[in-house]
């Protein structure tokens, strides 16, 4: 029998075409003797050209232009408008809760008035502040706070609240505080013979004075504008009740303003004794107590209204 022959075998066909494609790539460039493999760069994908270029675009495109704000305008601060005078007449309502009865008095900053409560009947008496005269309540806010602070000491008006209300459309605001019937010093002073007192009378007067102010002095305040027009006289049996009215409020306390306390007591004291006029006939121990209104010899002798109260005290006639 014939022989079979064998099937060649394959030769592996992929291999040969591995190291075909690679010496395509490889080009051997010979330079004095050497031999230089250059190589191909590999080429930039396109995807990272389309992103540049979309990004370039982006940067081109015009942004649409924004919207300008509109700045706001500033509304001008009015000032308060300037009201000299009130003159409310009997039978004025105001905060739905009041009605004038009178006018007490006025000053430089308020009108004082004599009201009552509507629902109860109440007798109060109301300090209505000049717009202009109380820039955002300031003065207010401080005699409420003062007030509030020394409401242990009986020479003073006891304060109760604050209200508020329009008048011709300017916001008026006014302290209501009890109402104390009285008279003021200096009209009390009008009505005597020869618009003085006599000097015992003077020195029980200087005395009340004195024991009220000592009390405000222990709490570390002052009082500041004391004079005959800011204290309320009436009668008590041998003495007299008083009560003190209108604090000073621009200075912050100190000891010296305690000491102008004291002085504007002393001077007060000679107003009564009818002044320079009748100073030549008070008797002796009276004129030490003045001290000829010199503000030194005042100083060193009575230092604060305790000094003085404990000096009437023991006084010897």
């Amino acid at each position: 029998m014939a022989r079979l022959k064998k099937k060649p075998r394959k030769k592996n066909v992929r291999k040969k075409k591995r190291r075909k494609k690679k010496r395509k790539k490889v080009r051997v460039r010979r330079v004095r003797g050497r031999a230089r493999v250059k190589r191909k760069k590999p080429k930039k994908k396109k995807r990272l050209k389309k992103k540049r270029v979309k990004k370039k675009k982006k940067l081109k495109r015009r942004k649409p232009a924004r919207k300008k704000k509109k700045k706001k305008k500033k509304k001008k601060k009015t000032k308060p408008r300037k009201i000299e005078a009130f003159n409310f007449p009997p039978g004025r309502r105001f905060s739905r809760k009041y009605e004038v009865i009178s006018q007490l008095g006025a000053g430089w900053e308020a009108e004082v008035y004599l009201i009552r409560e509507i629902e109860t009947g109440i007798l109060r008496a109301a300090k209505i502040f000049f717009p202009h005269r109380n820039p955002r309540n300031k003065v207010l806010k401080f005699y409420a706070k003062k007030l509030h602070k020394l409401r242990e000491c009986p020479v003073l008006i006891q304060y109760h609240t604050m209200e508020s209300f329009y008048h011709y459309g300017s916001l008026v605001t006014a302290l209501i505080s009890e109402y104390v019937e009285g008279e003021l010093l200096a009209s009390f002073l009008k009505r005597q013979k020869g618009q003085r007192m006599h000097y015992f009378q003077a020195l029980h007067l200087l005395h009340a004075l004195a024991r009220g102010m000592e009390q405000i002095h222990q709490a570390r305040e002052y009082h500041g504008d004391l004079h005959s027009e800011n204290v309320i006289i009436r009668r008590q049996g041998l003495g007299f009740d008083l009560k003190i009215l209108d604090f000073f409020h621009w200075a912050a306390p100190r000891p010296e303003n305690i000491r102008d306390d004291v002085v504007a007591m002393i001077r007060v004291f000679h107003e009564t004794l009818g002044g320079k006029r009748a100073y030549s006939k008070v008797p002796p121990q009276v004129k030490e107590i003045i001290c000829g209104l010199k503000i030194g010899l005042i100083w060193k002798k009575f230092p604060t209204a305790g000094h003085l109260r404990r000096y009437l005290e023991t006084m010897v006639w």
